[in-house]
């Protein structure tokens, strides 16, 4: 094969406007699990060397002592929403570092998806072989079934940038679910004057063995899980995605790679992850079922899946009400579900981790000791017949409701709660509290020093909306919220003045599978240092 440096304009102009007859850039094999990657097809690499030769005669050779970059072709990765690119260093040892970056659909107004990878990093993961120069460069956010462009930066320790423009084409992809992901139902596409400060959302879901899900706010999916697990919760987490598998954690990451990084079944845990994966102070907050009781215990876990703390809520409850003067015995009974944790977050202001009790209410307890700071909740549940909890009780102020059944705790840049009211009330206890006829995202301003909560805002659907279970909202930008109603299948994007930009409809499958939880992520500008 005839190899011409990419610096060229006419090599530039002939890549970016090549596309090659379908089906034969394709690799038919997926990449070894070693991480090398094969060739290109003889058929391809003729059709591609065929275009280099015709541009033998006007590209521009590279200043002499110039360090390079020769594009091979690529092979498919194990999705269409993953490729590997085929390149040359020279020298071998020339590399500093690479960026990719993948060209939206025409008429999208989402930011390319691309990512800056480090010579170390690709010589530490196998891809870039210093003794030869071969460079295997994963690319990954491509849209399936497309002709799309990859803008290529490569940046050497010597001499002058490279950019190049590499045509990759994808093939179809089968949505396991018959086509929920794939073909959403847009009730409204997303504004085209609207700028939003997220353009990613990682759905949450576990329909089928692909979670998580991300989609673009295109509602054009982007990205699909690889470990062949169907994880209720999922978290991107130091460039990795982080899901449940059984008693431990499975790191995945955007290359398509996995790998189990830890297992707790050694400290009693059963199920490392029956809800949702959230930002703790210096890790991940895992909800884990052990074997002293289900749904009432929280980890705080590293990026290698290391114990950094442990919240057992059932004693942090036990101890408070005892120290009340009251028998916790009736109310903390790990016989049933009764504080059913869905949902957690950290709280800088007050140096504490906040948890969504479903059953019971929002509680916020010290993130050193586990000292119960305050209670959020309805009044006509369970829990406010002990007056040793009503001690810790925030007084809502007038105009303001208490959340029912909440999920998807967090705390916003400005400090305030917010939260997904789901306005059921309590399964496992008696009286259950109330129930409402609709769903509702609310933030509160708490101040816990006088021991107050007040409503400040909240999104009523019109017309309205009811999701019992499941279900999220965050907050993004300045004062944008994405509201995902899981049980009614829609996802809602609105702007700082609550206009909506999207409104796509997920028929519900599996109960809460499809989308149980919906937040933004970043994939712009990803760096592998």
């Amino acid at each position: 094969m005839i190899s011409i440096t990419p610096r060229a304009s006419a090599f530039r102009r002939a890549v970016a406007s090549f596309r090659p007859p379908r089906g034969l850039i394709r690799a038919s094999e997926k990449p070894p699990a070693s991480g090398r990657k094969t060739g290109l097809p003889l058929k391809t690499n003729l059709i591609l060397g065929a275009v280099l030769v015709a541009l033998a005669g006007s590209a521009l050779a590279a200043p002499a002592g110039h360090p390079f970059a020769t594009i091979n072709g690529f092979t498919d990765g194990p999705t269409p929403f993953i490729s590997f690119i085929d390149l040359t260093i020279s020298p071998p040892d020339g590399l500093k570092r690479i960026t990719f970056a993948v060209a939206p659909k025409s008429q999208s107004l989402t930011r390319p998806i691309s990512a800056t990878y480090s010579s170390a990093y690709l010589q530490g993961r196998g891809y870039l072989d210093p003794l030869t120069g071969h460079l295997t460069l994963p690319v990954f956010g491509l849209y399936a079934d497309h002709d799309n462009g990859v803008g290529l930066t490569t940046d050497f320790r010597q001499g002058p940038s490279q950019r190049d423009t590499v045509p990759v084409m994808t093939q179809a992809w089968t949505d396991p679910t018959g086509g929920i992901y794939a073909n959403p139902t847009v009730v409204q596409a997303r504004a085209e004057t609207a700028e939003m400060s997220y353009d990613y959302i990682m759905l949450k879901g576990f329909a089928a063995p692909i979670s998580p899900v991300i989609i673009d706010t295109d509602g054009e999916v982007r990205w699909v899980g690889t470990s062949g697990i169907a994880s209720i919760p999922s978290m991107l987490f130091e460039n990795g995605i982080y899901i449940s598998n059984g008693s431990g954690i499975t790191r995945m990451e955007l290359d398509g790679t996995h790998a189990p990084i830890a297992n707790y079944a050694g400290i009693g845990v059963t199920n490392a992850g029956h809800h949702n994966y959230d930002p703790g102070k210096e890790g991940i907050l895992v909800e884990v079922d052990t074997t002293a009781g289900v749904e009432s215990t929280i980890l705080e876990v590293d990026g290698a899946g290391a114990v950094l703390r442990t919240w057992k809520f059932a004693d942090i409850v036990s101890d408070a009400m005892i120290a009340g003067g009251d028998d916790p015995s009736a109310f903390v009974n790990a016989g049933i579900d009764w504080f059913h944790n869905n949902a957690a977050t950290y709280d800088p202001k007050e140096d504490a981790l906040i948890a969504s009790a479903r059953e019971d209410f929002v509680i916020s307890v010290d993130y050193e000791t586990g000292a119960i700071n305050w209670i959020l909740g309805d009044p006509t549940k369970a829990w406010h017949q002990y007056p040793s909890l009503v001690a810790y009780e925030l007084q809502l102020s007038t105009g303001s409701l208490p959340p029912l059944g909440q999920h998807a705790v967090s705390i916003t840049r400005s400090g305030d709660l917010l939260l997904f009211d789901n306005g059921r009330g309590s399964l496992n206890h008696v009286p259950i509290g109330e129930d409402r006829s609709y769903s509702a995202p609310r933030k509160y301003s708490i101040n816990s020093r006088k021991m107050t909560a007040t409503e400040i805002w909240r999104y009523e659907a019109a017309p309205s909306l009811l999701s019992q279970y499941c279900s999220s909202v965050y907050e993004h930008g300045r004062g944008e919220h994405l509201a995902n109603y899981t049980l009614a299948g829609d996802l809602i994007a609105l702007d700082a003045d609550d206009q909506i930009v999207f409104h796509y409809n997920l028929t519900p499958a599996a109960f809460c599978g499809v989308a149980w939880n919906a937040i933004p992520i970043h994939l712009e500008n990803v760096e592998y240092p």
